[in-house]
């Protein structure tokens, strides 16, 4: 196996677990409902990148625009969440919400910040120390290669 297919092993491994450790945040949190999150995280790879995309809503959202209404009469109904009036249709609270949302966002106090707490700076350094440790080997090893060559040619 060469140093790039080294490389890309390791990457593949770390964003893997990353994932893994993702969905285990999320589902401990208390907010899963629907698995819609669990199916919406990819990692792509080709030989030059690799990339992880998800659900890019955890962390809340901002005023400025109303929500899809759907989701959230899902939500309402896996969470058994009824309106108080008898003759409100849980059509009409899922409007409400996702009007309320559009006007005032999210209260930023109940977002989940799951990516920041997967992926921190101490993960990242060890990921980087673990492509570090094969490459400075393939450059030792290069070199050393190199120099016996230059003592042999002598």
């Amino acid at each position: 196996m060469n140093i790039d297919e080294q490389n890309q092993l390791v990457i593949k491994e770390e964003l893997e677990a990353i994932k893994a450790d993702i969905i285990a945040v999320y589902n401990a949190s208390g907010k899963k409902v629907s698995g819609e999150f669990e199916k919406g995280l990819e990692i792509k790879y080709t030989p030059t990148s690799a990339t992880l995309t998800g659900y890019v809503y955890l962390a809340g959202r901002v005023a400025g625009r109303m929500p899809p209404i759907a989701p959230i009469e899902k939500w309402l109904i896996q969470k058994g969440i009824k309106p108080i009036e008898d003759k409100m249709k849980i059509s009409t609270l899922a409007y409400l919400i996702a009007r309320k949302i559009g006007e005032k966002g999210t209260n930023k106090e109940n977002h989940l910040h799951i990516y920041d707490e997967v992926i921190t700076p101490e993960r990242i350094d060890s990921i980087l120390e673990r492509l570090n440790k094969i490459n400075v080997t393939a450059f030792v090893n290069e070199v050393t290669v190199m120099i016996e060559k230059l003592v042999q040619n002598k």
